[in-house]
């Protein structure tokens, strides 16, 4: 199998923070826009007071830790149930596995776009629940007490997280696990990692990004690959070796694990006739070249089929041994 897995199963109910961040891809995509209620009336009139200190809350990281500690033992709960650890979490990596959590959303939530829309629902939250005086006052002494010094805003970020922070998240971001080889070195099995959905809404890909798309031939189908061929592309594959417009492309970071070389008359693998990637489509290999299931066997990607861009590794367990690969939190794909 060469596509992804979405993560556990559905859990629409979760209110937690932790879930939020690893259930984000799950049911249907959700594109919000500002919600038409009264407080949007009252953002318009006096939402200078109510934007600046949403300001303040994303820009302290107040939000984020009061994130971090929404139900964090029933999510490491959970996670073990799910995951069958070989063996019962040491207090130290439960530790990691939270400040890896936090780590990727701070991520997310420093995204543009999505500290926009966040930044826009808790101006509307702070319309709906307090007056522009009280916002005002909040806001003046928000650096001389301490982050759990107001209940008020305590109760708000608890309001905050339990009903929009998912929608927040899962409208720019998706997550998924690795089920196979053909990604590695780059993506082995059983990492799991989030994309941006939004990156190439006014952008193309570039040669070299990492993406998620549908599978032309089974678009119920999710498959990650590299990048390499641009519309117009002219793309050939010698002795395993690719060629962009009859130059050789250095890739530092392709593996090779079967020394044999195919003949174009035995599969496409090795030796791959000159194609040009057709318009508004890219060519796509895995990084595991001798294991891979990609363009050169079924052709390039349009842009419609894709999902988004691959992002960072936000946890990795092995899924032979059961343990976590904690050098692998956290990384950037590159």
């Amino acid at each position: 199998m060469n596509d992804l897995r979405l993560i556990f199963g559905d859990a629409r109910g979760s209110k937690s923070l932790m879930m939020c961040l690893l259930l984000i891809t799950l049911g249907p995509w959700t594109e919000l826009s500002p919600a038409a209620t009264s407080a949007t009336s009252h953002v318009s009139d006096s939402g200078d007071a109510f934007q600046r200190l949403a300001d303040l809350e994303l820009s302290s990281n107040r939000l984020i830790t009061t994130m971090s500690e929404v139900d964090a033992d029933g999510f490491i709960q959970l996670l073990e149930q799910k995951a069958d650890f070989a063996g019962p979490l040491a207090s130290s990596e439960k530790e990691s596995l939270r400040q890896s959590f936090v780590r990727s959303l701070q991520l997310m939530l420093k995204d543009e776009n999505t500290g926009k829309l966040v930044k826009t629902q808790l101006a509307q939250l702070y319309a709906t629940w307090l007056t522009p005086t009280e916002a005002q006052e909040l806001t003046a002494d928000y650096d001389h007490v301490g982050p759990d010094a107001s209940p008020v805003l305590q109760v708000l970020r608890q309001k905050f997280i339990a009903d929009h922070l998912r929608d927040a998240v899962e409208t720019h971001w998706r997550s998924f696990r690795v089920p196979n080889q053909g990604m590695n070195p780059t993506l082995l099995p059983g990492d799991h990692f989030s994309i941006k959905k939004t990156v190439y809404q006014q952008a193309e890909p570039k040669r070299g990004d990492i993406i998620a798309f549908r599978y032309p031939k089974d678009e119920t189908k999710i498959f990650i690959k590299r990048v390499v061929g641009l519309p117009q592309d002219r793309i050939e594959v010698r002795d395993k070796q690719l060629y962009v417009n009859g130059e050789r492309l250095t890739e530092s970071y392709i593996q090779h694990i079967d020394s044999n070389v195919l003949t174009l008359a035995q599969a496409p693998r090795d030796n791959l006739a000159p194609v040009v990637v057709p318009p508004n489509a890219y060519f796509v290999m895995g990084d595991n070249r001798d294991s891979s299931l990609d363009s050169r066997f079924w052709g390039s990607v349009s842009k419609e089929l894709v999902l988004g861009k691959a992002m960072f590794i936000y946890w990795s367990i092995d899924p032979s041994t059961k343990v976590t690969r904690w050098n692998r939190l956290n990384r950037p794909m590159q």
